[in-house]
């Protein structure tokens, strides 16, 4: 859910220039662009402000045509434009010339916490040249035909379930959350990746749609978009890994919980998490929101995140009528139905979507062998950090990628998130030899059941170790 902190003292915000991208460590000014890029207006959005470098290069894949458009655009800040917020939260003059500049380029949006890595440089890497061909070699990236008229056929199974919900048929509470996963939940995450269709207003609409009993579009973004697939199992960075942290560790380089509650009540906890997560994705998300809107306007919030509420605010409209229809789905059965009845009839799907989302989602990510210390990780071209970040299975069946909306192939999607998961599956042979070809050794498990088995092997390690040597021995 969105991870926004309140602090205890107002910080200095961020002046003009944080409307800013930073692209390879250049400062751009797109303001006058948004409205011409061809992704939308949405997409070019989710950059403002912050070092957009993971998300530009993640959905420009098709040519190299966004580069010339983009050296359009480079600015030279002067001193008497720019305010920095540096890593002490005091606001300091400098002067920022491209490359000649001595100070971060993400201080001029306001990041308190520079990327390690020199990115002063467009970097190009073979791997990810590789698969930027293959995706090419492919061609349509977006939504296959067959899907799109399988999901048409799911529209209708979802209004003849929400039909019979509203009249209490127990059923309902059985066929709701699966047309809600197959369904919403596909075009929610495709739509938010904006791999939909090659029309932006297409994604939008489809996912905000889909979103109004899944999830949070505004919270989705920022959460997963820009945090978590920027910055996937990097500690203090992946807003996913900030979760259920500080009362659950999924992380080797997280802070062990206190020592008072024994290891298999922690297991336990976090397992029965897994029940409350569509309720988090829904209410929780946007709670936070509310709060850390709140929370700026009094000046009570760091850069960080107040950069984090400005980008979320763009969707403003869409987290309150989301909210609205996600308290009209918890109200409704009770004051139609018994307690009981109604009960079933909430929580039921409720629980189901959550464990659809966290035991799919989390099985990817949450491994031992893809959890690799920070430092080492961010040395990494951001590609390849991908690859080596998640667990894929089942990856040769149609079936179980329809059933996963695509998140069996966690590592091919976060290089490339612009392409529709109905496409993943059969570029994965291909993905497959690149990874080979480049020495990446991809983390593979052979079904659904053996990646749950070696993610509930990882949480049971992590509730009883403290270090990556510790957790390597457990491993081994």
């Amino acid at each position: 859910m969105c991870q926004l902190v309140e602090t205890s003292a107002p910080a200095a915000l961020p002046e003009p220039p944080h409307d800013y991208w930073v692209i390879h460590g250049q400062v751009y000014d797109l303001a006058s662009y948004v409205a011409k890029h061809p992704g939308g207006v949405d997409a070019i959005l989710l950059g403002r402000g912050r070092d957009c470098t993971e998300l530009f290069e993640q959905y420009h894949v098709l040519n190299n045509k966004h580069l010339r458009v983009l050296e359009r655009y480079r600015i030279s800040v002067s001193p008497a434009k720019l305010s920095i917020n540096n890593l002490n939260g005091t606001c300091v003059s400098a002067s920022f010339d491209g490359l000649n500049g001595k100070t971060d380029a993400t201080a001029v949006v306001g990041v308190q916490q520079p990327a390690p890595v020199s990115r002063s440089v467009h970097q190009i890497d073979p791997f990810y040249e590789d698969v930027k061909a293959m995706v090419r070699e492919h061609g349509n990236t977006k939504m296959s035909t067959p899907f799109v008229i399988l999901h048409c056929l799911h529209v209708v199974g979802l209004f003849y379930a929400l039909r019979l919900w509203y009249q209490g048929a127990f059923i309902s509470a059985f066929l709701l959350p699966f047309f809600l996963w197959v369904l919403c939940a596909a075009l929610v995450h495709d739509g938010g990746h904006f791999a939909l269709s090659r029309n932006a207003l297409v994604n939008k609409i489809l996912n905000l749609t889909a979103a109004l009993i899944t999830n949070s579009s505004g919270c989705w973004y920022l959460q997963h978009n820009i945090l978590h697939h920027s910055y996937t199992n990097l500690q203090g960075r992946d807003g996913d890994l900030d979760s259920h942290h500080p009362y659950i560790r999924i992380h080797p380089e997280q802070s062990h919980p206190p020592t008072t509650v024994h290891h298999v009540l922690r297991l336990t906890g976090h397992l029965g998490m897994y029940l409350l997560a569509h309720i988090g994705l829904t209410l929780l998300s946007p709670i936070t929101y509310f709060r850390g809107l709140l929370a700026r306007r009094k000046g009570l919030v760091d850069v960080k995140t107040a950069q984090d509420v400005h980008t979320l605010a763009q969707y403003h409209a869409s987290i309150v009528l989301q909210v609205a229809t996600a308290a009209a789905f918890y109200m409704i059965p009770f004051m139609r139905f018994s307690f009981f009845h109604a009960c079933l009839l909430t929580f039921f799907p409720t629980f189901m979507m959550s464990v659809a989302f966290m035991v799919i989602a989390q099985v990817s990510h949450i491994q031992l062998e893809a959890e690799a210390p920070s430092p080492e990780l961010e040395q990494l071209h951001w590609a390849r950090r991908m690859a080596l970040t998640s667990v894929d299975y089942s990856q040769d069946s149609y079936l179980w990628s329809y059933l996963t909306i695509g998140l069996n192939m966690q590592s091919l999607h976060h290089i490339i998130p612009g392409v529709s998961y109905t496409q993943l599956t059969a570029m994965y042979p291909k993905y497959r030899a690149i990874c080979a070809k480049h020495g990446i050794k991809l983390l593979e498990r052979r079904n659904l059941w053996h990646a749950l088995c070696t993610h509930l092997h990882t949480l049971w390690v992590l509730s009883k170790t403290h270090t990556f040597a510790e957790a390597a021995r457990k491993l081994v």
